[in-house]
């Protein structure tokens, strides 16, 4: 009786003392996430020295070695490789290699469309460009009208509702349902709280994921009332026109497609960006008219069905290939359980440079990899052993397809991604939207099947009155252009941070000193506790 009553009096006090050691040790994780810091890092991730951190350049190998070194001193361990050293046992590296296949185009590529008795040879450069194409190919299909190309269950949309597209050319329209109507129900239900270039992330990765699952051979997209060849041709008499002239002519010179081949032959789906007088050919004689679909578009209650049309394309395109060495970055921080882990991650990589220009992509994503490396030096700084791994990771390759943290999902170099319990991602953490007139305002985009995810959000973002107006986007299994979709797939729940998209988004004006420091502190902060939860907590 005297051991129970001992008992009943100690309890209580035990676990307050466990609760106020925990809250003294998130504090001190917390004091750590200091300006200072996180300035000093993003400065010179930033810089001209890493060179726009292009996909297999320089500046990316400097960018991803400065990552290794910062996560050494901040008191992660290596968790990437193992290397083999004479007369020592293998040791892990901060890296995890692999090697790219870089697709370069050695000619122009063709497009003959036939309709009816009439076939007309198109110019690329004058009526259509190619991308997407990593390999020579050469293919005869007939095409098929799917309007804007969109199959999501959750958004109730089909756009190959009744007609079998395997092996067929799909001809649809860039962008989204009721995009130039944002009075419309459509408009409102796909860009929700967020804006335009964030939902078009989303819609870009539906859009590709539905082309490739449902087997489409080829694409050609058009974009209805817009002079898609505005920023096509040559400059005649070799004219140097200055930076800010020739900014809109097109992307970087190193922007060249890059991919992963695993085991098994996957056929890529190459993408036509076609004139309208191209789309105006191929619709000819159907009864398909754009100027009314776009409208009618907009409207959810309207049953569209993709139309089988008499026209097809004949399409060439030669390519050659060669490969190129690239390496995520990996740390850890070992927890209790040594076969459970939850990660924290961020593309390293940008656009690269060209002479004169550089892409420093201070948000894009040297914010979000501070981050991940400022909450390495938290965790450190809280001074207690966490339940679960940490992973800590700088992926390769977003830019080119996501193909960095992909690849991780595939060939973790810790255990099996069955025991990968979450997954944290930065992405843009560091600017303003347009319409963010208190500079606070982010968006969570987050598994929602598991709930506590927002619940402890929501609680530490109060109780340490943390500065963020948060729009929370849940969804089942959440997609969209950054790495955090790779885990989606992957089966593990998510959080992914975006702190709002800016008119320097992929422009060389993407400097560090336009950061909003307050809001990128406060951002990293809430992940820091959002780890600690997902380190410590049951995340159902």
């Amino acid at each position: 009786m005297r051991k129970l009553l001992l008992l009943t009096i100690l309890l209580p006090v035990v676990f307050a003392t466990t609760t106020h050691a925990q809250t003294d040790a998130m504090q001190r994780g917390l004091d750590a996430i200091t300006i200072e810091a996180i300035q000093g890092q993003l400065e010179f991730l930033a810089s001209d020295w890493t060179e726009g951190r292009g996909t297999g350049e320089r500046g990316m190998y400097m960018a991803s070695d400065y990552v290794a070194s910062m996560l050494k001193i901040f008191g992660a361990q290596p968790a990437g490789d193992r290397t083999a050293v004479r007369g020592r046992q293998a040791q892990r590296s901060y890296f995890q290699n692999f090697s790219l296949t870089e697709t370069l185009s050695t000619g122009p590529s063709s497009l003959m469309i036939r309709n009816g008795s009439h076939e007309i040879n198109f110019d690329q450069g004058v009526d259509f460009t190619m991308s997407g194409a990593s390999m020579s190919m050469n293919f005869n299909a007939p095409i098929v009208f799917v309007g804007y190309g969109i199959q999501d269950e959750e958004l109730g949309i089909d756009d190959f509702r009744g007609v079998d597209v395997e092996g067929k050319i799909i001809l649809r329209l860039t962008g989204f349902h009721g995009m130039n109507d944002p009075s419309s129900e459509m408009y409102r239900k796909i860009v929700g709280d967020g804006s335009v270039a964030e939902a078009m992330r989303d819609v870009n990765t539906m859009k590709s994921r539905a082309a490739g699952r449902l087997g489409v051979a080829g694409i050609i997209e058009v974009t209805p009332g817009v002079d898609i060849a505005r920023n096509w041709g040559i400059l005649k008499e070799g004219i140097d026109l200055s930076y800010n002239e020739r900014r809109s002519m097109g992307r970087p010179q190193n922007w060249t497609r890059m991919s992963h081949f695993g085991p098994q032959m996957n056929v890529p789906t190459p993408t036509l960006t076609v004139t309208e007088r191209v789309a105006d050919f191929i619709l000819r004689g159907s009864d398909v008219g754009l100027n009314e679909y776009v409208p009618a578009a907009a409207t959810p209650n309207r049953r569209f069905r993709a139309t089988q049309l008499s026209s097809s394309a004949l399409v060439t395109t030669e390519v050659e290939q060669q490969r190129v060495r690239v390496r995520n970055v990996v740390g850890m921080i070992e927890g209790e359980r040594t076969d459970e882990f939850v990660v924290v991650g961020a593309h390293l990589d940008h656009m690269g440079m060209e002479p004169g220009i550089v892409w420093n992509g201070a948000d894009d994503n040297a914010s979000g990899v501070v981050g991940v490396m400022t909450i390495a030096k938290a965790f450190k700084a809280a001074g207690v052993k966490p339940k679960r791994t940490i992973i800590f990771a700088a992926w390769t390759a977003e830019e080119k397809g996501l193909i960095g943290s992909r690849y991780f999902t595939l060939y973790p170099p810790m255990g099996d991604i069955s025991q990968y319990k979450f997954y944290l991602n930065f992405d843009m953490i560091a600017r303003d939207a347009p319409n963010d007139t208190e500079g606070n305002m982010a968006t969570m985009q987050f598994t929602d099947t598991y709930p506590n995810l927002e619940r402890w959000t929501r609680e530490h973002r109060d109780r340490f009155n943390l500065n963020l107006d948060i729009t929370y986007r849940g969804g089942r299994a959440p997609v969209g252009g950054s790495d955090f979709a790779s885990f989606t797939r992957a089966g593990v729940p998510i959080i992914t941070w975006l702190a709002g998209f800016h008119p320097d988004y992929h422009r060389p004006s993407d400097t560090a000193e336009k950061t909003n420091w307050e809001k990128m502190q406060s951002i990293i902060k809430l992940g820091f506790l959002q780890m600690w939860e997902a380190a410590n907590s049951d995340l159902e």
